[in-house]
């Protein structure tokens, strides 16, 4: 038994009363009805929807591999310097001039007792000063102008000395030191 012929034997409503809810009810399911979308709407949004998803994950998959290739590229970069200043590192004998210059974390100097010449060549820009290694430890190494110049392209940190602007040849003191 329904709820309306439920109310109706209770005397709660009549059947005109009745009948207009059933009509009204009748209206408002028709009414939903027509503001249903047609199949092929559904359709062709749930298929935007994927080829929208489908482009999200190939950006996501494009993303991903260029963060390879960057950590990667890095990577190699970072060989590479490490390579060049410890195959191209000049080995010099201790002399007796001071050469001052920043740590590799810029906190301190550090000194280096050279030669004259090779103080000159440092000032002059012939030579560089560099670091390999360990950052905590780092090997202290002196290269020529064009392994500075190829480390300074691909990582400027690793070069802690390296004088691109030689100093003027008219100064009265780096003849005299030059002479030496």
């Amino acid at each position: 038994m329904s709820l309306r012929d439920q109310l109706l034997k209770a005397g709660l409503a009549d059947k005109k009363k009745a009948g207009k809810l059933a009509r009204d009810e009748k209206k408002a399911r028709k009414q939903a009805q027509g503001h249903k979308e047609k199949k092929k709407v559904v359709e062709a949004r749930e298929q935007a929807a994927r080829d929208a998803a489908a482009d999200a994950a190939a950006d996501a998959r494009r993303d991903a591999a260029r963060a390879r290739r960057e950590a990667q590229d890095a990577r190699d970069r970072v060989r590479t310097v490490q390579n060049l200043l410890r195959d191209y590192r000049l080995r010099l004998r201790p002399g007796n001039h001071r050469f001052f210059f920043r740590s590799p974390d810029g906190r301190l100097a550090l000194r280096l007792d050279l030669s004259p010449s090779v103080a000159f060549d440092l000032r002059a820009g012939r030579l560089a000063i560099g670091w390999h290694g360990d950052p905590a430890e780092p090997d202290i190494v002196v290269v020529p102008r064009d392994t500075a110049e190829r480390v300074a392209r691909l990582e400027p940190a690793r070069l802690l000395f390296f004088n691109q602007t030689p100093p003027d040849p008219d100064d009265p003191a780096e003849r005299l030191l030059g002479d030496e």
